[in-house]
């Protein structure tokens, strides 16, 4: 059972530290993270409103008979018929004088616009102001979803790699791995990405129908979400024989990758945790072959705060989790990436992706 009321006095403490009487979500991450609630997003509103002594939920009525009995226990809940007008509803229950909101940051425009028409009086910012904060500390049960997605996303790799790569195109196998995610019992937005020979140079290269071949080098970024929370991995394998110079580039890329696991640790700034990482390429000659950051956050977004860019000054603190992953990209040869998600405990990181960095040779 979610502990709505815990996640309600959380997002007040920021509120209060940020000086903000009242946050509103609609349907988004944010929404599920504090309630577990996921409903469609469409025309008709679900807000949640948090103010400084009270919460509510308020919902179109027909929804009412489908609500878990743990949210209606935890917080009140507001139903509007559908010739009632939601955007009142949700103003009486702000109510008057001039208020300081955050709003969520998925909410779309037509819903801020009707509920600022409604609320006149406020002054209004991002509900990431008190989102971001939270959501980047993992609690137990969050770590344990994001532990079960990494299982299962790589028990699905290497279910897909024992059926070779070699003579099938790089859409072919992204949908094998596609199905074996789904097996495994994980959620999969999309085709993971398959980037084979020089396509493995564009970073974000979408599976195509080019045919993989020997001594190809293939680029394989995947993951899934369990119970919503995502892993996300990358793992760069030879087909046969790995073509020249890439043993070379891969050891650098290891040695990134490593580089930046030990100097993950509470209090590290992103920008010197990227730096880390992106030293040993620049040492190596590749520098200007490493062309992304080094990572991400990762939980109910596949991409989310914190972000480890070259230059930021946030903290890495305990409770997050982030992708570790150093890339080189040689245009008209190969590209190499090696990605890792890592959580950051009180002293130190621990790495929760469990396949090894060795390289692979596939048939």
């Amino acid at each position: 059972m979610m502990d709505i009321k815990k996640r309600i006095e959380d997002a007040r403490t920021v509120m209060r530290q940020k000086q903000l009487d009242c946050l509103i979500l609609s349907p988004s991450a944010d929404l599920y993270y504090m309630t577990g609630l996921s409903p469609i997003a469409a025309e008709r509103p679900v807000f949640l409103i948090v103010l400084r002594e009270e919460a509510y939920v308020i919902l179109p009525a027909f929804e009412a008979d489908d609500l878990r009995e743990e949210i209606k226990e935890q917080i009140s809940c507001i139903f509007w018929q559908e010739t009632e007008d939601p955007y009142r509803k949700a103003a009486a229950c702000v109510g008057g004088g001039s208020i300081r909101i955050a709003a969520g940051d998925a909410m779309p425009n037509v819903m801020a616009y009707r509920l600022a028409r409604q609320i006149k009086a406020a002054s209004w910012s991002l509900g990431s102001e008190v989102m971001e904060e939270l959501r980047a500390r993992k609690d137990a049960a969050e770590l344990k979803y994001l532990m079960t997605a990494q299982e299962k996303s790589e028990a699905a790799l290497l279910r897909t790699l024992e059926q070779g790569l070699e003579g099938f195109t790089e859409r072919e196998v992204a949908q094998r791995l596609k199905g074996y995610l789904e097996e495994e019992g994980l959620s999969c937005r999309g085709l993971p990405l398959v980037a084979a020979g020089q396509n493995g140079a564009v970073p974000h290269h979408q599976a195509a129908d080019c045919r993989i071949c020997f001594q190809d080098a293939v680029v394989i970024d995947f993951g899934g979400s369990y119970e919503g929370y995502f892993s996300d991995i990358t793992r760069t394998v030879a087909v046969g024989k790995p073509p020249e110079g890439f043993e070379e580039i891969y050891g650098t890329v290891r040695a990134a990758n490593e580089a930046a696991f030990q100097a993950a640790a509470p209090g590290i700034t992103c920008g010197c945790l990227d730096e880390a990482a992106r030293q040993v390429i620049r040492e190596a000659g590749y520098g200007g072959f490493f062309t992304h950051r080094l990572g991400h956050g990762i939980g109910l977004d596949i991409h989310e705060p914190p972000y480890i860019v070259a230059g930021s000054r946030k903290q890495i603190e305990p409770g997050n989790v982030f992708s570790n992953e150093p890339g080189i990209y040689l245009p008209g040869r190969f590209g190499i990436r090696l990605e890792d998600d890592l959580y950051i405990g009180q002293k130190e990181a621990e790495c929760l992706t469990g396949l090894g960095h060795e390289l692979l040779v596939v048939d």
